[in-house]
């Protein structure tokens, strides 16, 4: 999905030298394997004995210990050609999904949005108009979820980025703990659940493409560029007692890889229980299944817990809340998830998400 408007939990940045920039040069290895060698070469040095550091590198965010509490961080880069294209004008709708693609970071930690800083890189001959445009729905966003601008920064750039970090803090369980979810914390046996449809965003961009005006497309492209941060269910999950949850930002599939790797767990998804727009089947027919599972950019969350507690946010959520699968033993570096369909047949996905170093 190199056209996709915004690229969600791609932002696992780190200083590249030597080496290092000459693996993504040469793209000798996936964008996950880069952020595990920045992440190892972060904790025997710079992170050494770092006992600020609560939870680092490979989360959705990171969280920090300050003399007054815990600090939730993250921070999401944008770039023309790759997550977006100037050429569209759709400025305010980029601004939107720049601010909820860092505001669904927080929500996978079921935090509560702070404030952000954003730093603009800015080539010749752009005009005012497209950063008040971008700005307008950078700030609706953050007006509507939580979160204010307090600063930045602007650079002359050959070609144009966006970078915003935002801040957090984390909430507390129903006993007045604060608590925060993580990747690493899913458990054989537990429930695999996700708090909505997915693959609507996927399609939207499709339909975009290719220009098709049908009324049930336009329902899908309005979830490409308006996508929802599930904070305030974070912040119940949180408060109900779940462990472990991510936003589904580069493919279902893709993104329960990384859970499953940090867990040390395998996970098996059963195709059937994946919730998908009605609008994506009716455009997309038998693919949409494919889109739901690889396609990204949908901002919901997935986790897991017991079954126990997904009765109880059953009770609070209702229908919005779907059981996909269940977390099985498994000690596969990569993460093993498996897919089964109506036969109980493992199916191959055609593409399990995104990565910025394999495409």
């Amino acid at each position: 999905m190199k056209d996709s408007l915004l690229s969600g939990d791609r932002h696992d940045d780190g200083n590249i030298a030597g080496s290092d920039a000459a693996y993504i040069a040469n793209r000798d290895m996936s964008e996950f394997e880069l952020i595990d060698r920045l992440a190892a070469f972060g904790v025997a040095e710079n992170l050494k004995n770092a006992e600020s550091v609560l939870t680092g590198i490979g989360d959705d965010a990171a969280v920090v210990s300050t003399p007054s509490g815990e600090l939730l961080l993250t921070t999401d880069a944008i770039v023309d050609g790759v997550h977006f294209r100037s050429a569209d004008e759709r400025w305010y709708d980029i601004g939107w999904k720049c601010a909820v693609s860092n505001l669904s970071d927080i929500a996978a930690m079921g935090g509560i949005p702070d404030h952000a800083l954003v730093t603009l890189g800015v080539p010749k001959g752009v005009s005012a108009e497209t950063f008040s445009d971008f700005y307008s729905g950078m700030n609706e966003a953050f007006a509507q979820f939580g979160g204010r601008v307090v600063g930045g920064d602007v650079v002359s750039s050959p070609t144009m980025f966006i970078n915003l970090a935002l801040t957090g803090h984390p909430s507390q369980t129903r006993d007045g703990v604060t608590a925060w979810l993580r990747r690493d914390a899913a458990r054989t046996g537990d429930l695999v659940c996700v708090t909505g449809p997915l693959g609507g965003s996927a399609g939207g961009l499709e339909v975009l493409l290719s220009g098709d005006t049908n009324p049930s497309g336009q329902v899908l492209v309005d979830r490409h560029f308006h996508p929802t941060p599930r904070l305030e269910i974070g912040k119940l999950l949180v408060e109900s007692g779940v462990l472990c949850a991510m936003d589904v930002s580069d493919g279902l599939i893709g993104d329960l890889e990384k859970l499953a790797r940090a867990s040390n767990v395998g996970i098996a998804v059963e195709m059937a229980d994946v919730p998908v727009p009605t609008e994506l089947i009716f455009m997309f027919g038998t693919r949409a299944i494919d889109l739901a599972l690889g396609g990204g950019e949908d901002y919901e969350l997935v986790f897991t817990t017991t079954e126990a507690i997904h009765k109880t946010l059953s009770s609070a959520l209702g229908p919005d809340i779907k059981v996909i699968g269940r977390v099985t033993e498994g000690n596969v570096p990569t993460g093993e998830v498996k897919v089964f369909d109506a036969t109980g047949a493992v199916y191959e996905p055609v593409h399990k998400g995104w990565d910025h170093l394999d495409g």
